[in-house]
């Protein structure tokens, strides 16, 4: 049998950021996962994640999101790689809709730089946006985006070598409580922890299953297509951008590889029972949508599509996230539902949640998202 003084079930984005805040504490850590992340099998790839501080889902984010920029600068500065590009995020939308009104919210609760362009203004300023009639754009140029799996791969390598146990395609079974300790069961072992981090992605669905708080696990598809216009490159400083339009919400990334421009819906999904059910065969009416999404309002793509993949959205019915201690089992900690907007959190939420294992309580203000809401 294997002993820890903390066990992190998953670590893709969050949970790698967890096992490495532990290991640098010094806690005696083994991180799990039922595959070899950086995967393609989760919620944490795609190539890139969107990053942006005036955070239109709700204003009580804003603290997390300064407290995790500051950990991607530091793990920046740590592995010298670069991990987060401010290409700057344009966001468009009818200004009583929910992008434009939450943006506009939470930049002023929290009095942030934004940078305001009425409907005539976009197309002058974003060559090669046609933006949805009468709406409005805020551009965020201190927001871009993340590599993801190069930011899960720099904090397992962290992890590594301030000591962590990483066990990959390693599924955990099952846990119990066994007196003070957690007793985790793998395929091949048990492994006993003082405490338990579950930060299991669509799987925390069924490792937590006794918080009863229902969580939609919808199948999500992300799209690259070829671009023949210089207008939508990173070079021609091209932002991130995320446009609402009465047909769905989409976001996209400027190209600055050969795989081309990333498009994906961010409303929508089908919904499927289990993680295990993800496939990666091809929905044609969300394609469908995308591309007619791109005809209007981003006329200069390609129609080629280059590259497709599938990922999972774990979904709360508030699609705020679950973060904090069960109430049954104080040794026990997780970070659940990020309902698809949770991996620029991932290096607030590992710190988090090894601030929980360690002292039994965080200075960040996670009340918000506490489970207690669902009571």
């Amino acid at each position: 049998m294997l002993t820890c003084d903390v066990a992190v079930v998953g670590i893709g984005g969050v949970g790698s950021a967890a096992v490495a805040h532990l290991a640098k504490a010094g806690a005696s850590v083994i991180g799990l996962d039922r595959f070899s992340p950086p995967h393609t099998h989760g919620s944490s790839h795609g190539q890139t994640r969107v990053i942006r501080m005036a955070y239109f889902e709700h204003p009580d984010y804003v603290p997390l999101l300064r407290q995790a920029y500051r950990n991607w600068h530091d793990l920046e500065q740590t592995t010298g790689k670069q991990l987060y590009f401010p290409t700057g995020v344009l966001q468009i939308g009818p200004e009583s809709g929910e992008v434009i009104a939450g943006t506009l919210r939470s930049a002023q609760e929290h009095q942030l730089a934004i940078e305001c362009y009425a409907y005539e203004d976009i197309p002058r300023e974003f060559p090669g946006v046609v933006s949805p009639e009468g709406c409005v754009g805020i551009l965020e140029k201190d927001a871009g985006y993340l590599l993801v799996a190069d930011c899960i791969q720099a904090y397992l390598d962290q992890a590594t070598q301030h000591g962590a146990t990483i066990k990959t395609n390693c599924p955990v079974q099952s846990w119990s409580r066994v007196g003070d300790t957690f007793e985790l069961q793998t395929d091949s072992e048990v492994i006993q922890a003082k405490q338990l981090i579950v930060c299991g992605g669509a799987w925390a669905k069924q490792l937590v299953a006794d918080l009863n708080v229902p969580m939609t696990i919808l199948r999500k598809h992300l799209y690259w297509y070829e671009n023949d216009a210089s207008a939508y490159t990173r070079e021609a400083s091209f932002p991130v951008f995320l446009i609402e339009t009465t047909q769905g919400i989409y976001y996209g990334f400027p190209q600055f590889d050969s795989q081309g421009v990333k498009l994906a819906r961010h409303d929508g999904g089908e919904p499927i029972a289990a993680a295990e059910q993800l496939s990666s065969s091809e929905d044609a009416a969300d394609r469908q949508a995308v591309e007619n999404f791109t005809a209007r309002h981003l006329p200069l793509l390609s129609k080629k599509l280059v590259h497709r993949e599938a990922c999972m959205y774990t979904v709360t019915p508030d699609h705020h996230f679950l973060v904090g201690t069960h109430p049954e089992h104080p040794g026990l900690h997780f970070a659940a539902g990020l309902s698809g907007h949770g991996f620029k959190f991932a290096s607030a939420l590992g710190e988090i949640l090894s601030d929980l294992a360690i002292t039994g309580q965080t200075t960040s203000p996670i009340g918000f998202l506490s489970i207690r809401r669902f009571s």
